[in-house]
């Protein structure tokens, strides 16, 4: 009988024991180095350099948050993430402009170490050359060392792309919780992250789509799709409609020359009313707006009544847990856009006042009844700015919520809960401004819609 030997497995130069009593590899060798010059690089004179214009004011109101002087949350100032962290920091070290740039510092470290969490699909290799690139990158160290919300929103957008990837794989609910935190860390922090749920939303469902398109339940049920696709078709020949007969109804923008040559075309003692004014409100442009609207709901409602038509196959895909997740978590501060496109302001919070006679003498309780069964005042009421945002806020909401619910009702409750809880926290400055969920619901969207038609800040 002979002996029965086997081969040794064989190890790449990476996971070779550099010291075999600690079990370091030349991998987390080459990490250490890799974050020690991450630390050297963002902490090194890090308050020396004066504060710029972007840091004295998030300084100043961190300040006065670190004093006692509250925080309340503006779209100007963008999320209120940073405003929360800079003043523990403030509570940790004491205020100074090192400490005020050191939590900026601390996630320039951690972004460079993320990648790490990226080695099953980058490699051991690949993972590391990208963090020496995060390492290196001018950009990325710049905002280390600047305190703005960049680094910060670039560090929850990593651990929503990270959480994606290893619910693709593993499809553990851990993962939808991680993504359920770092989407609401990432809206508290900065308005781009709009443009990160596209960016994400679009990959997935290219992701999606070619899995759905050669699968053999898909050639079996075709029969099914013909109702849902006449819906989806009529959402969107309204959408494209309503779009359209926007732009033939505007009017055209034409340039008004002086009839003095020698006067500027931009000269404030110029007649205001020589100036050509475009009509963006009009009447027709509004109905256009709620055809649109209306065409969106009918669109959305031909693609649900599709999921729900092949929800026995749908659930199988990670992809179409994440979409869910991302649809409904996002849906109520789109809300927002519904307004704009119908021609309202989203920013507009005011509410018409109605005035009943003789309501110098009563009581608030006879008031308040005397003006619920006003017809006039419900018509006062019903005209106020602030009336067409909340219906479409609460419409989406209540989709958000149903469609969370049809899905799965543990897990996005669950999920929902994560969001909500750190959103709320953080846009009420804990519980301090209640009206910061209003803000940071609808006017975080709203400002920054507001500023497309002309460049930031009204500058000409």
């Amino acid at each position: 009988m002979t002996d029965l030997t086997t081969q040794e497995p064989k190890t790449d130069f990476l996971s070779r024991p550099l010291l075999a009593s600690m079990n370091i590899d030349w991998e987390k060798a080459l990490y250490f180095l890799i974050l020690l010059a991450a630390i050297v690089t963002r902490f090194w004179g890090l308050g020396d350099r004066v504060m710029s214009h972007d840091e004295s004011l998030h300084t100043q109101f961190s300040y006065q948050f670190f004093i006692g002087d509250g925080f309340s949350h503006t779209p100007l100032m963008h999320g209120p993430f940073l405003f929360h962290i800079t003043p523990i920091f403030y509570w940790l070290f004491g205020a100074s402009d090192f400490s005020a740039r050191a939590p900026v510092a601390l996630f320039g470290i951690i972004l460079v170490a993320m990648p790490y969490f990226l080695r099953p699909w980058l490699g051991k290799v690949g993972a590391l050359v990208t963090s020496f690139l995060f390492l290196i990158s001018p950009f990325i160290t710049y905002y280390s060392r600047y305190i703005r919300h960049d680094i910060y929103v670039i560090v929850f957008s990593m651990i929503i792309f990270i959480a994606i990837w290893y619910y693709f794989r593993e499809k553990r609910d851990a993962y939808l919780w991680w993504f359920a935190a770092g989407m609401a860390l990432m809206f508290a922090t900065k308005e781009v992250s709009f443009i990160y749920v596209a960016i994400f939303g679009s990959f997935i469902i290219v992701r999606l789509l070619p899995q759905i398109w050669t699968a053999p339940w898909l050639r079996n049920n075709l029969s099914k799709l013909s109702s849902p696709m006449l819906l989806l078709l009529l959402g969107l020949l309204m959408v494209g409609g309503g779009l359209l007969g926007q732009q033939l109804a505007a009017p055209p923008e034409t340039a008004v020359l002086p009839e003095d040559p020698g006067v500027f075309a931009a000269d404030p003692e110029t007649d205001a009313a020589a100036q050509p004014v475009t009509e963006v409100s009009s009447a027709v442009e509004n109905r256009l707006g709620w055809v649109q609207v209306v065409g969106i709901f009918v669109l959305s409602g031909g693609l649900f009544w599709m999921a729900h038509r092949f929800r026995p196959f749908l659930k199988n895909y990670g992809e179409f847990d994440l979409i869910i997740l991302f649809t409904t978590l996002v849906l109520p501060m789109i809300s927002p856009l519904l307004v704009v496109i119908v021609g309202g302001n989203p920013q507009d919070y005011t509410i018409n006042k109605c005035i009943l006679e003789g309501q110098e003498s009563m009581s608030a309780f006879q008031l308040f009844f005397g003006r619920l069964g006003n017809a006039t005042c419900w018509s006062a009421f019903i005209d106020s700015p602030l009336f067409l945002t909340a219906v479409f806020l609460t419409l989406t909401l209540i989709v958000s919520i149903l469609v969370g619910l049809w899905w799965d009702r543990r897990r996005w409750l669950i999920a929902a809960g994560i969001f909500h809880i750190i959103f709320i926290i953080l846009y009420t400055s804990v519980f301090t401004n209640f009206d910061g969920w209003t803000s940071g619901t609808i006017g975080s969207l709203g400002y920054w819609l507001e500023q497309q038609d002309v460049a930031r800040g009204n500058q000409p």
